[in-house]
């Protein structure tokens, strides 16, 4: 009765003067009359028959609506399929089964390993080795910092994290809120800029040899030492150890999405995660960038005593990771007909932590003399040519044609 109201009122709304129910009923019978004569043959969606639903939705067809509400009006599309015509009311296949024309027909091809090799130099003996005359950057001393630190927003505020559910592969409780197992967390950003702050060599004056520091992916800084001599650790034949420090040391990680997989029971559920800082009244507002402030870097290092002048590097690498997550809290707060709303609470947040290695040495320039192999480093050959055509898919061998080519046209 619920439908044959909606029907009622669908054909009211296209007439243009009033009329009375039984015209009304008239009409609808006609117009779903017409609706069936067309069937398949015609590329307009009809409405689905009520003949085995009793809210007038197929629920053989997932079209997104939720079958358990009457109010849900639904469009069921025959097209070429005729597995459902009974309940798009096509009495007889118009149509035969959808297929695409197929023309040549090729396996997709792989694209090759993920990871590879570096160059490997090859082995060689001093018997067959040639010395050669050399510059080049000694290492005079070096040494490693290893630390982490926790995010912060860019303007020093704690920072916060925003979640937007936007997937479950399941079913919830529609009232009350589950505990969701968060699997993993993949980290998605633009790019990592590193501020390496003030560095300063005690008694030395530093200047850097390439002004433009902190730009996205830049690791390596380097700076130029004057040498300055040293005579008691000069006869001894030592270097000078001199009080290095760091301080101010920035990193910050732009446009960061954090993708959290979770787990509760047979459900799955993807929630993205953006930084933000939480204001008055629990309030957050969205931050693109998150920053890493390090505390000072400070240990000696050793210089040349001779008078020498020599070069500062500085070599960075970050690692971007997540503390363990614990608890992790699901609710449904919107249960609509054809989608639903969900909302997801991590009580005690996220702990973003950057782990950083710091690796500070001294060079200095000098002309030195190495073995090595007469024989030049041999690269890879990249064969483009066999790896796109194939030619024993050409033909049969017994279909050979005069230039030995497969019949198919192709020849080296």
């Amino acid at each position: 009765m619920q439908d044959l109201k909606k029907n009622k009122k669908r054909i009211a709304n296209h007439q243009n003067k009033q009329v009375d129910n039984n015209v009304i009923e008239q009409e609808t019978h006609v117009e779903e009359y017409d609706e069936l004569n067309r069937g398949c043959g015609s590329k307009q969606k009809s409405q689905c028959s009520n003949n085995n639903n009793n809210n007038g939705c197929n629920t053989n067809h997932n079209n997104g609506c939720n079958t358990n509400h009457n109010d849900c009006d639904c469009d069921c599309d025959c097209g070429c399929n005729t597995n459902h015509h009974n309940n798009c009311g096509c009495d007889k296949p118009k149509y035969e089964p959808c297929k695409v024309e197929e023309k040549d027909c090729v396996d997709n091809k792989k694209c090759g390993p993920e990871c590879g090799n570096p160059l490997i130099a090859p082995k060689f003996s001093t018997a067959n080795s040639v010395p050669f005359a050399i510059e080049a950057n000694r290492v005079f001393d070096t040494m490693m910092f290893q630390t982490f630190t926790d995010a912060i927003a860019p303007n020093g505020e704690a920072l916060s994290f925003e979640y937007d559910v936007v997937e479950v592969r399941g079913r919830i409780p529609r009232s009350g809120q589950v505990n969701v197992t968060i699997e993993k967390i993949c980290m998605n950003y633009s790019g990592v800029v590193i501020d390496p702050g003030c560095t300063t060599l005690e008694d030395y004056d530093l200047q850097p040899l390439d002004p433009s520091t902190g730009r996205p992916c830049d690791t390596n800084f380097e700076y130029a030492v004057c040498g300055e001599k040293n005579t008691k650790c000069c006869k001894q034949g030592k270097g000078k150890n001199v009080v290095y420090k760091q301080r101010g040391l920035t990193v910050t990680v732009e446009d960061l999405v954090l993708e959290l997989r979770g787990r509760c029971g047979s459900t799955e559920c993807t929630i993205f995660a953006y930084p933000a800082v939480r204001g008055l009244g629990g309030q957050t507002r969205r931050c693109e960038d998150v920053e890493f402030i390090f505390n000072t870097l400070s240990a000696p290092i050793c210089l040349p005593a001779d008078g020498r002048s020599a070069t500062l590097r500085q070599d960075f690498q970050t690692d971007l990771t997540v503390d363990c997550i614990g608890k992790a809290i699901l609710k449904c707060i919107d249960d609509d007909p054809c989608e639903s709303y969900y909302d997801l609470c991590i009580p005690n947040d996220i702990d973003l932590v950057l782990c950083l290695q710091c690796v500070v040495s001294t060079l200095i320039n000098e002309q030195i003399v190495v073995l090595g192999s007469s024989d030049p480093v041999k690269p890879r050959l990249v064969d483009t040519f066999t790896k796109v055509c194939d030619f024993k898919t050409c033909g049969p061998k017994n279909d050979v044609d005069d230039n030995n080519n497969g019949g198919c046209g192709c020849s080296r």
